[in-house]
């Protein structure tokens, strides 16, 4: 599978993205210093002198008429301004860097002439006689008498700049090619660097600063859809984290509160039923007629399972048991031999790699739960261990299976497939709802799925990443 570009995480994200834009905009500072020692190079370097000169003598040729322009040319020509370039030899430069240079000032005399001359270079191929010479002195440099052989003009220091006029004559000047600016100096880039680095320490604590906060509200999000009771988080960050940290540290209150009030009116309500119960089973004792004192029994019993298994329900979604490390292959034997003690026909297949950090004795009534239903209506049950991401347990039964529309509708409280009022036979329809809840306390899933070979599979996921919270 191929890996995402950008990280998973809101922080890496944050962190990648703005180091990319920093990045970015130092290397749009390198080239624009690049571009603007290119410019000064060719202004000082005397080309900026020469464009001017090219651009005036342009203009004033496209203003005569032919015959006048020709004796211009001839004036030109003859009028040199120096014989020689006068500066000390530059280093030779590739042709890749003359041709840039070359450009660059053609593109400057094209600025100063405008659209309707067009201005090309190249190498000084036009006879001497044809092209109008211009060699600059340096400023305040007198005229220097006779040339000397050592001083005259290399040929691959000049080059032609051919300019064509409005009406389409051109005009070749020869002028002495520009130089290259110094190079970047290697601190620029340590400097540029140190300050890249700076910032990037900087900006790994702001991000830090900013996700720290979602982390920890993720995890105790996480914690309280799983019980746990955690104390309220502490309110840091942004102001809009400030507010999302208020809100979730008040659910947590109100949920904790109207789980406490749930089950405080149930375990009262037990209390209260507990007496009448009583005295209505002494009174069905009274009864003569066997068979009706039989029926008022079972009712009675039906009635006193509801009430503790609606109160175990909810112990189990408020109960204060601590998570410890838990050997899943033992807690699989134990319940295999509890169930084998009292007739069942119970397998264990797979074992477990490491421990599971969960609440055991919930962890043993879920399971326990899973392979009840399995014997009561598949006849034997098989639990199969698969470790991996996750552990996965699988409750495997060779019974008629369930239905597809009633898979997850049995999950529901009181629910039952079996709607006789027989608790041996039907049961009291709140073990799969127990179950659910204790896997999902444990960040973790159960999902019902009938085999194609027959039987149906309760399937206990529990993630291992979410024992590190």
């Amino acid at each position: 599978m191929a890996r995402p570009l950008l990280p998973d995480t809101l922080f890496g994200r944050l962190f990648v993205a703005t180091v990319a834009v920093i990045g970015a905009m130092l290397i749009v500072f390198i080239l624009l210093i690049v571009r603007e020692r290119r410019e000064l190079a060719l202004l000082d370097s005397g080309a900026g002198s020469s464009a001017n000169t090219i651009a005036e003598t342009s203009q004033y040729l496209a203003g005569l008429s032919m015959e006048a322009r020709d004796d211009a040319r001839l004036k030109l020509r003859e009028q040199r301004l120096s014989p020689y370039d006068v500066r000390p030899p530059p280093p030779r430069m590739q042709d890749a860097e003359q041709a840039a240079l070359e450009r660059q000032f053609a593109a400057h005399l094209q600025r100063q002439l405008g659209s309707e001359y067009k201005v090309s270079t190249g190498p000084p191929r036009a006879r001497r006689g044809d092209v109008i010479p211009l060699f600059i002195f340096r400023p305040n440099e007198p005229p220097p008498g006779p040339p000397p052989p050592n001083m005259m003009p290399r040929r691959d220091r000049v080059f032609d700049v051919t300019v064509t006029l409005p009406d389409g004559d051109k005009a070749v000047f020869r002028t002495i090619a520009p130089r290259l600016g110094p190079r970047l100096p290697r601190q620029i880039f340590f400097e540029l660097g140190f300050l890249a680095l700076a910032l990037g320490i900087v900006l790994y604590a702001v991000a830090r600063t900013i996700t720290r906060p979602l982390g920890d509200l993720a995890r105790a999000a996480d914690a309280v859809g799983r019980g746990a009771t955690g104390t309220p988080l502490k309110e840091s960050g942004a102001r809009e984290i400030r507010r999302a940290t208020r809100a979730f540290n008040a659910m947590q209150e109100r949920l904790r509160r109207y789980l406490d009030s749930r089950t405080q009116v149930l375990a009262a309500m037990s209390h209260d039923l507990r007496t009448p119960l009583t005295r209505l089973r002494l009174r069905v004792e009274s009864i003569d007629d066997d068979q009706l004192r039989q029926r008022l029994v079972e009712d009675l019993d039906e009635m006193s399972n509801m009430i503790r298994g609606a109160l175990g329900v909810f112990r189990g979604l408020n109960d204060d048991e601590a998570a410890v490390p838990v050997d899943i292959n033992a807690l699989a034997l134990d319940v295999q031999r509890q169930h084998v003690e009292l007739g069942g026909d119970v397998t264990v297949v797979g074992t477990a790699r490491a421990p599971y950090v969960g609440k055991p004795l919930a962890l043993k009534r879920c399971l326990g739960n899973l392979v009840q239903n399995a014997i009561r209506h598949g006849v034997r049950a098989t639990i199969e261990i698969d470790d991996g991401p996750k552990l996965v347990l699988r409750v495997q039964d060779e019974g008629p299976g369930i239905p597809e529309d009633m898979l997850e509708k049995v999950f529901e409280p009181f629910f039952r497939l079996e709607q006789s009022r027989n608790r041996d036979t039907g049961g009291t329809g709140l073990g799969l709802s127990i179950a659910r809840d204790i896997a999902q306390a444990h960040g973790g899933s159960l999902s019902l799925h009938n085999r194609q070979e027959g039987g149906l599979e309760a399937r206990l996921a529990l993630p291992r990443e979410a024992t590190s919270h």
